[in-house]
């Protein structure tokens, strides 16, 4: 008698619970767990398409890392060739192969003023 009695007990303890608190309708839940979903998935597509620009970003700012190194390395080059091209000793020696000779002197003509003849 003593199980038949817990096994009473039991189940008029489960009857007030079911009365108390009714289970969703199975389409309501339905509804909530499909929700649910989607907006797990909404996160889940935003974050990767965060990721994905950040790691996009970082491979473009390599890229023009190297690029601006390259340009400074360019640019080295060229004022080490300027400074060697805007030698006087260059320029000198240049002049000599093309068979020019420094001017003896240099005359130097004054220019009247112009209104002055008027």
């Amino acid at each position: 008698m003593n199980i038949q009695h817990t096994c009473n007990s039991l189940l008029r303890i489960w009857r007030r619970t079911a009365r108390i608190a009714p289970v969703l309708p199975t389409a309501t839940l339905f509804v909530a767990v499909s929700a649910a979903i989607c907006a797990l998935f909404v996160l889940v597509v935003l974050y990767l398409s965060q990721a994905t620009a950040v790691a996009t970003r970082g491979y473009e700012t390599q890229r023009l890392e190297q690029v601006r190194d390259e340009l400074r390395r360019q640019n080295a080059l060229l004022e080490v060739e300027s400074a060697r091209l805007d030698s006087p000793a260059r320029i000198e020696a240049e002049a000599r192969r093309l068979g020019l000779v420094r001017a003896v002197a240099v005359q130097v003509v004054q220019a009247e003023p112009i209104a002055a003849k008027r």
